[in-house]
């Protein structure tokens, strides 16, 4: 006998519904994580590879920066300020630069004569000055004396050059009596009386000058630019970039010589700072913008700069 479903009980056993089997699971969510997965690593390397473009254009330009400032100095020196086989416009000690001009405001600073000493001092003067060890007396002229403590200025006695760091002022109505700091070196520059610099009854000149040097900083590994000095003596320097883990500065000689210094009293002529041609700067910079486990992205660069003044010399010397 065949035995027929009720339709009724067939037609409810169609409507039961009972979800998605544990195998049908397991795959969705092996999909969802192979998708999550793919979409994540696609974001994060994303995101990796514009903190690496942004560190790479962060580096280029604070290369460019540095580039363009240093070069602007650089370019500066020798401004109305010859330099002379013992003592030139441009210096270079390893990872310090320094360079010398005349400034213009609008026209060219000054020249001061010393003032003429009594007849009854010993020719040359005592240590110093008449006015003391560490004071010179100038005469003014007809706009005064324009040179201010905290100003650098360039000592000539006859043929010899010093650096001195203006430390004080006294006006005395026709001349002032000048105070310097008296140590043996400015920068990177002979200073003050020192080797024994006497100081004659005549031929003595000081004329205020423009200081700009560039150096690192090993410890913060960042490259400062000088302008001169604070009130309390210390130098007055600005950070222009971080990062720097090399700025080797080195110059170039009329033989085509590269070299570390310029000695001007050594029998050597020709690394004397009268053929210098040009400045030659190699730097390290890196930068670690990128964030925690992401390489470090550092870069290399070589600069060669060459003063306009300093080809003008060498030209005039041919």
């Amino acid at each position: 006998m065949t035995r027929h479903r009720h339709p009724s009980r067939l037609a409810r056993t169609r409507d039961v519904r009972h979800g998605f089997t544990l195998i049908e699971l397991v795959i969705s969510l092996s999909i969802g994580i192979v998708v999550l997965a793919i979409g994540t690593s696609f974001a994060l390397g994303t995101w990796r590879s514009q903190r690496r473009a942004k560190a790479h254009d962060t580096l280029a330009r604070d290369a460019r920066f540095v580039a363009m400032a240093l070069t602007r100095d650089v370019q500066d020196a020798g401004i109305a300020f010859e330099s002379l086989q013992d003592f030139g416009s441009l210096a270079a000690r390893g990872d310090t630069v320094m360079t010398l001009s005349v400034p213009f405001d609008p026209s060219e600073a000054p020249t001061y004569d010393m003032a003429p000493p009594n007849p009854a001092l010993p020719d040359p003067l005592p240590a110093g000055g008449e006015c003391g060890v560490d004071c010179l007396r100038f005469r003014k002229d007809a706009n005064g004396f324009r040179i201010r403590p905290g100003d650098v200025a360039r000592l000539q006695v006859a043929a010899q050059r010093r650096l001195v760091l203006v430390t004080a002022v006294t006006d005395n109505g026709a001349t002032v009596d000048v105070r310097i700091a008296t140590g043996a070196s400015l920068f990177v520059f002979p200073a003050a009386f020192s080797g024994g610099l006497a100081i004659p009854h005549s031929g003595v000149t000081i004329q205020r000058l423009v200081v700009t040097g560039w150096y690192r900083d090993a410890a913060t590994r960042r490259l400062l630019r000088v302008d001169g000095f604070n009130a309390d003596g210390t130098l007055r320097a600005s950070p222009v970039a971080g990062g720097v883990e090399q700025f080797e500065a080195r110059l170039l000689f009329t033989d085509g010589v590269e070299r570390a210094l310029a000695n001007g009293i050594n029998a050597d002529t020709l690394d004397d700072y009268d053929r210098i041609t040009s400045l030659v700067v190699r730097t390290r910079m890196r930068t670690d913008s990128t964030g925690a486990g992401m390489p470090t992205v550092v870069r290399r660069h070589e600069w060669r700069i060459t003063p306009r003044n300093l080809m003008y010399e060498r030209n005039r010397q041919l």
